[in-house]
């Protein structure tokens, strides 16, 4: 099988998803490519967008989610498409051309913007193949019921009732879960992880994130958690692709319970040899840390589509969240002094997130075409 994956540079959380979808396909001796949507459209126009995106989130997170919530609360009427939709569409010519030059048995949308274009393409009646969506927050975002698709991926069964909601027939819709690399199903001894990773082996460990741009108050955090936390414990902050937040909380010596890693390619290993996480709650790193079992405290860092993440993670008792910096060192503790805290939540986590989401992904694909194609 030959399988392109269509995302978008708007936040690593989409790429992670098809990188772990391509892996799957690899491990399996299928083709499968990668490709940025937007670029179709213009590469400089997906740069700026992509930047665009970047600044919002880290400067003006607030005005992310007034602009979410617009989305949400002033859907199109029926039969009209949204502004949004008629700026992506505009990359649909380009993208027909290459689908025209490079054959491909089926295409992954791991971004609603690229769904838009496929469905735009299907619209044209120019094009008939085979095409999926994979949803990579726990929720049913804006724009997604503007598509038309062959099946609808969804991070978890006790969301299909929103998809349906939302006007998504429920024969496409299959909860396979948000797929992440194979690392993360893998685990490994708590022991055995701090030392690949040089961190003490008498000393338990607190993971502080928020994503791959490090958004949120990890500076006041980096600066109040290590007075409270309790003498066999360290903080070990990740700051992603944030250089300057890095550079930053580097600049003078480190307390010597802190560590601070930049970007790093061993977030299954650091995973493995913490205790608990405090990120923010992207699609992609709540996965990643849930089919883990790790527990999670939230970081209420930019609104939007993440506040429905929070309140899945909440509602289904799979993470916690405190709303300021002190409240957050304060539940720290509190979780570190409770490990029965810890196990029941890291219990429920693994209840919930017991399957591989690319495999399924694909067996799903894989069957489908064979049924399409006549192959069976």
């Amino acid at each position: 099988m030959r399988l392109l994956i269509l995302s978008c540079n708007t936040g690593e959380g989409h790429n992670s998803a098809a990188k772990a979808i391509k892996e799957c396909f690899l491990n399996n001796n299928d083709e499968c490519d990668i490709k940025d949507a937007l670029a179709f459209w213009s590469p400089e126009k997906s740069k700026l967008i992509s930047k665009g995106h970047v600044l919002i989130y880290r400067k003006f997170p607030k005005l992310f989610g007034v602009s979410y919530r617009f989305e949400e609360n002033h859907p199109p009427k029926e039969g009209d498409d949204s502004l949004i939709y008629e700026l992506v569409i505009k990359g649909c010519e380009s993208l027909y051309e290459f689908l025209q030059t490079e054959k491909y048995d089926a295409i992954v949308c791991t971004h609603v913007f690229s769904a838009m274009m496929m469905t735009e393409l299907k619209k044209r009646r120019k094009i008939n193949i085979r095409s999926y969506f994979v949803a990579t927050d726990y929720t049913c975002s804006p724009g997604v019921n503007q598509t038309n698709m062959d099946a609808y991926f969804i991070p978890h069964k006790k969301l299909t009732e929103e998809f349906a909601g939302n006007g998504l027939p429920v024969s496409r819709i299959f909860p396979s879960g948000i797929p992440v690399r194979h690392d993360f199903y893998g685990k490994t001894e708590p022991q055995r992880a701090k030392r690949t990773l040089a961190l003490p082996q008498n000393k338990r460990v607190v993971l502080l994130m928020c994503g791959s741009m490090g958004c949120g108050p990890i500076k006041d955090l980096a600066e109040l958690l290590p007075q409270q936390l309790p003498e066999d414990a360290i903080l070990v902050i990740i700051c992603g692709n944030n250089v300057k937040l890095y550079r930053s909380l580097t600049k003078y010596p480190l307390p010597d319970n802190v560590r601070v890693i930049g970007f790093t390619s061993r977030m299954p290993l650091y995973m493995d040899a913490a205790e608990l996480i405090l990120t923010k709650p992207g699609g992609l790193s709540t996965t990643e840390a849930a089919v883990k079992g790790l527990p999670m405290l939230f970081i209420d860092a930019v609104p939007g589509c993440e506040t429905r993440n929070i309140k899945f993670f909440i509602s289904n008792g799979c993470a916690d969240m405190r709303e300021g910096a002190i409240e957050l060192c304060d539940a720290v503790c509190d979780y570190l002094e409770s490990p029965s805290k810890l196990n029941k939540m890291s219990q429920t986590l693994k209840n919930e997130f017991c399957g591989c989401a690319a495999d399924i992904i694909r067996d799903y694909i894989v069957k489908d075409a064979d049924c399409v194609y006549g192959r069976l």
